[in-house]
């Protein structure tokens, strides 16, 4: 039995089909197939039941799990802490996020603090973003609203940061002269805005349908630069913005606030618990905590 083929079940274990399994690791269907029938011939024992066409662990197998993720895990971080020895200031991180609004200014404490480090960010849908943190392909996630532990048995959450909104107008708009905006005031005009599925998508549509408010979608996209240019430039429409970015010495000129029992926001910060902290995780873990802290602590002055 090798390393591999414990891998191999693991991950089987946690998307609970052989299918998925294989997709995920790039080899066919029928040899994750006799990776898992050659452990459980090993063991002299079945470790899966099948139920409703998805694989579950019997209890031979919820204790072999447990057995065989310790040891990836004790293996992962003693690889990782062997490369943390070898330049602690040489990390590649990878971030998923379904809110870009706070990505800018992380980025750039990011590379200020480890200048020759990496953090690879993509954009993904809540569900991607379970799966991906569940299957360890990505070491971190920053989400709105955060994950529960009803979604995910496998992820730890910290809520770091509970935003309230503004909204960029350009300078030419019936809104520009407002220190204060309403819902009710913001109604009539068209919108800015990321697509459906995206984390500040869900927070709006929420808020505008318990009002009973229609939302007037004019263009949909997750790329900040692009609703900044298309609000300021183009003048589509408006954008909903975090009250942080009121400070921006950009763009904070152009954004207003609004009213904060309307619009309120919870970012939170994701993991896969079970998954072994190395050096550099542990590092990039205490980055963002302090990163969304001082972000706190400027929303509480705003």
């Amino acid at each position: 039995m090798e390393i591999r083929d414990l891998r191999f079940f693991c991950l089987t274990a946690e998307l609970g089909s052989v299918t998925k399994a294989a997709e995920q690791l790039m080899v066919s269907q029928p040899f994750v197939t006799k990776v898992i029938h050659g452990i459980e011939d090993e063991l002299g024992t079945k470790l899966f039941d099948l139920e409703k066409r998805r694989l579950i662990l019997n209890d031979n197998g919820t204790y072999f799990y447990k057995e065989a993720k310790e040891i990836i895990e004790r293996l992962d971080r003693e690889t990782g802490n062997i490369s943390a020895m070898q330049d602690k200031a040489e990390f590649t991180t990878t971030l998923l996020y379904n809110n870009a609004g706070y990505l800018s200014a992380l980025n750039n404490a990011f590379m200020e603090r480890y200048p020759n480090s990496v953090l690879s960010e993509a954009y993904a849908k809540r569900e991607d973003i379970i799966q991906k943190l569940n299957t360890n392909q990505a070491d971190f996630a920053i989400e709105l609203p955060p994950i529960t532990g009803e979604q995910s048995r496998m992820i730890e959450t910290i809520t770091v940061l509970k935003d309230t909104g503004s909204i960029m107008v350009p300078p030419d708009h019936p809104l520009y002269q407002k220190e204060v905006v309403t819902l009710e005031e913001l109604a009539p005009y068209p919108v800015v805005i990321a697509p459906k599925g995206s984390g500040m998508r869900a927070t709006i549509d929420h808020i505008f349908e318990k009002h009973n408010l229609p939302l007037n979608v004019v263009y949909e996209t997750n790329d900040m630069d692009l609703q900044q240019r298309m609000v300021l430039v183009n003048k589509k429409g408006i954008a909903f913005m975090s009250i942080i970015h009121t400070q921006d010495p950009l763009i904070g000129k152009y954004c207003r606030k609004t009213m904060t029992d309307q619009c309120f926001g919870t970012v939170g910060l994701s993991y896969n618990k079970f998954r072994a902290e190395t050096a550099s995780t542990k590092m990039f873990k205490q980055f963002a905590l302090e990163f969304f802290g001082n972000l706190q602590n400027l929303a509480n002055t705003i």
